[in-house]
């Protein structure tokens, strides 16, 4: 039986199709085959950690996501490629981010197109066309996109998104106002990702975050500690302790959300000495005498 150039031609067309598809109902399957980042050393492509496999189950699973993040563990890069993927292989889905500035919002925009210039050619010629590329918008002809924008211009009230992701939400100028400007997309059935290293504690951020581990509130809570990456160990963690103010550490790094939220922000006293203090119930005899004085 001879083969022709028709029929290899049309055995191909049939592999990319079924390559599409793959891609289309698995978003891990087209990160880490095709997917690509940009790292100190070069592209390389997007190998998803487990902790990144369970945060994009999470995502799927809860309209509402907020996480406490340790910096530089790659989860904005995993929301940037999630957001592609929804708006390339799916129709009238509108992804927008907010940041808190020009810059960072850039930034993450440039994420997505870093990616997406460098699929392969057969995948951008089988997806939607782009019909608008510039430094804060990428759109497709299927009536999706992915927006970023700083948060301040209000970007999302009265729009009607698929997904909204507010990153380094602790940081925002006013981080109340941006729950306000997307409080009505959660409310008819719009997802949310909030995401953020500690800002202090007692701040929007710091009760969104412990609201939704406590279930006071709507959102589903992840924490991401310094060690989230499997090339990170107790060397590496020493080197930073050694080389970061104890506050920085532990808001850049830390282990545990009550140490994120209480050590961080710069605080005034000694967080350290404070947990050293030895808690005492108080008798009732010196109840008593405290009430005696005039400044009680």
């Amino acid at each position: 039986m001879t083969v022709t150039s028709g029929d290899r031609r049309d055995r191909e067309e049939l592999l990319l199709e079924k390559e599409w598809r793959a891609c289309r109902k698995s978003f891990a399957y087209f990160a880490s085959t095709y997917w690509m980042i940009r790292t100190p050393t070069g592209k390389q492509l997007f190998e998803l950690r487990p902790e990144q496999l369970e945060g994009f189950d999470t995502f799927e699973q809860n309209r509402l996501v907020v996480t406490l993040k340790a910096r530089q563990i790659g989860w904005t890069t995993l929301v940037a490629a999630y957001a592609f993927w929804l708006s390339f292989f799916h129709p009238d889905r509108l992804v927008i981010f907010l940041s808190k500035g020009e810059r960072e919002a850039s930034a993450i925009l440039r994420m997505v197109a870093y990616g997406f210039k460098r699929l392969p050619e057969w995948m951008r010629d089988r997806g939607p066309k782009v019909v608008r590329d510039n430094q804060s918008t990428l759109e497709f002809g299927n009536g999706s996109a992915v927006e970023s924008l700083p948060s301040k211009s209000d970007p999302a009230r009265g729009r009607s998104c698929y997904l909204v992701v507010v990153d380094e939400w602790a940081f925002l100028e006013n981080p109340d106002d941006a729950w306000a400007s997307i409080e009505p997309i959660a409310d008819v059935g719009g997802r949310v990702i909030g995401l953020s290293t500690a800002n202090g504690w007692g701040n929007f951020f710091h009760r969104l975050f412990t609201g939704a581990e406590n279930e006071t509130n709507r959102f589903k809570s992840l924490f991401e500690p310094w060690s989230a990456r499997s090339d990170r160990d107790a060397d590496w963690y020493e080197v930073k302790r050694q080389s970061l103010p104890v506050w920085q550490l532990h808001q850049e790094y830390p282990t545990t959300p009550e140490e994120a939220f209480i050590k961080s922000g710069n605080p005034f006293f000694d967080t350290d000495a404070l947990e050293r203090l030895e808690v005492r119930e108080r008798s009732e005899e010196h109840t008593s005498e405290l009430q005696s004085h005039s400044f009680i």
